[in-house]
């Protein structure tokens, strides 16, 4: 490439970006094309070759971005933008418009976007409170089942005192509300009960993706070991943090968790 060329190249860049993001790209482009590439810093001579691309063409380009990322997005949460409807849509434009994707990856452009819209979602009476959980349940499923696999891996005996090791697709995720109990098909409208809940998400032998609901010191014994505590902090911890007294109904109710776990396949024994 030559040094011109290299110099021109993030001009070129950012008028492609802009073109697919900035909002209201329609009637500044209906109106002045070259002065809209002008304005993004192109200079005149590349303004001019890609105004005269013309006006359909350039806003096809943006049209196929646009719905590109809109259907990646769907795929990863396909149950929150059937309840959303043709919401969807709009949500996913005004990502783009006021966020846009960061991630070079189009796997990461669905977690990006509901990042960024569940605080907005929590303020519209129109978005039912729950969704913004079950977009998130979704995308734990999403992660799970396309983690890696470490099932292989050799490990040694689970000791109090060193870290225990989890498959690589074991996830804790924490909702106000009892998603994970929502009827599965897409065309559904069931309401979940404003329930915290606390999951442990991971991916079986089989490679399905399953979930198991856990209590409250369950779910804060497993937050520290997933963390790197030894078994006997976090068992203390966790006791101590919920007020629960230390006696042997807690670790028997441990023993029991733990060994689930392991006969799953998400508990792999201690870390070497």
């Amino acid at each position: 490439m030559e040094p011109e060329d290299a110099a021109r190249f993030p001009a070129l860049l950012g008028a492609v970006a802009s073109l697919v993001r900035a909002p209201g790209v329609e009637a500044r482009i209906a109106l002045d094309p070259r002065g809209f590439f002008v304005e993004g810093g192109l200079g005149a001579a590349d303004a001019a070759s890609l105004a005269a691309v013309g006006e359909r063409r350039l806003l096809v380009y943006r049209k196929l971005i646009r719905r590109g990322l809109a259907g990646a997005i769907r795929l990863e949460i396909p149950r929150t933008a059937a309840r959303l409807g043709e919401a969807f849509e709009a949500w996913v434009e005004r990502f783009i418009d006021e966020e846009a994707p960061r991630s070079h990856y189009l796997r990461d452009v669905a977690f990006e976007l509901v990042a960024w819209v569940r605080p907005r979602w929590a303020e519209d009476a129109n978005v039912p409170a729950y969704l913004g959980d079950l977009a998130r349940h979704e995308l734990t499923g999403f992660e799970v089942g396309s983690a890696e696999d470490s099932r292989g891996a050799t490990g040694i005996d689970l000791d109090l005192d060193v870290p225990a090791r989890f498959h690589a697709s074991v996830r804790l995720a924490r909702y106000e509300h009892a998603v994970h109990r929502l009827l599965a098909d897409e065309a559904a409208r069931d309401v979940p009960a404003r329930e915290p809940t606390a999951l442990l998400a991971y991916r079986d032998a089989e490679l399905e993706v399953r979930y198991l609901e856990l209590s409250p010191l369950a779910a804060a014994i497993l937050d520290r070991l997933l963390l790197g505590e030894t078994l006997r902090s976090a068992v203390v911890g966790a006791s101590s943090s919920l007020g629960e007294a230390l006696g042997p109904e807690v670790l028997a109710s441990t023993a029991r968790l733990l060994d689930g776990l392991a006969q799953r396949g998400a508990l792999l024994g201690g870390a070497p």
